[in-house]
């Protein structure tokens, strides 16, 4: 319903500006109905996507969008992916332009991957979640990069 009525004022807007305008104030407009302002957003959304709220005029318009279309995800999540949600959206927050450009590029090369390597990772990374703090922290510690820039201890392959 939200993603019509987005759609709905876009076009409604486009219309407007091109009857009023030149093809350029037509655009903008598009745009903006389309990837609304931080002060456009609801309270509902605001609420939502707080974390962004210093970076939201300056985001792309179809980072914008994403974003918003998870909001309107947010109220039908659990208590807990809840909870994780808003815990991603502040880490996400205090990324600078190149870890955020790294973790896409993460996220490619597993989205990649082929599915029983995906589990394999999936399953390495419960067990590395089980381990104690001190344990993770060790391994932490091998993998870090070396003062060269070439990386840490390399794990074996499975």
């Amino acid at each position: 319903m939200a993603k019509a009525y987005v759609a709905y004022a876009a076009a409604i807007a486009l219309a407007v500006t091109l009857a009023s305008g030149s093809p350029v104030q037509a655009a903008q407009a598009h745009a903006q109905a389309a990837a609304p302002a931080w002060a456009q957003l609801s309270t509902e959304q605001k609420t939502i996507l707080a974390p962004l709220e210093k970076e939201w005029d300056t985001l792309e318009p179809e980072k914008r969008r994403r974003w918003i279309g998870l909001a309107a995800r947010y109220p039908r999540l659990t208590a807990d992916q809840k909870h994780r949600f808003q815990q991603r959206i502040e880490e996400w927050s205090r990324l600078t332009p190149e870890q955020r450009g790294k973790a896409r590029e993460r996220y490619r090369q597993l989205k990649n991957l082929p599915p029983e390597r995906r589990q394999e990772l999936r399953q390495r990374w419960h067990e590395y979640q089980q381990l104690p703090e001190e344990k993770r922290e060790q391994l932490r510690q091998q993998r870090a990069p070396a003062p060269d820039g070439k990386g840490g201890a390399q794990q074996s392959p499975r």
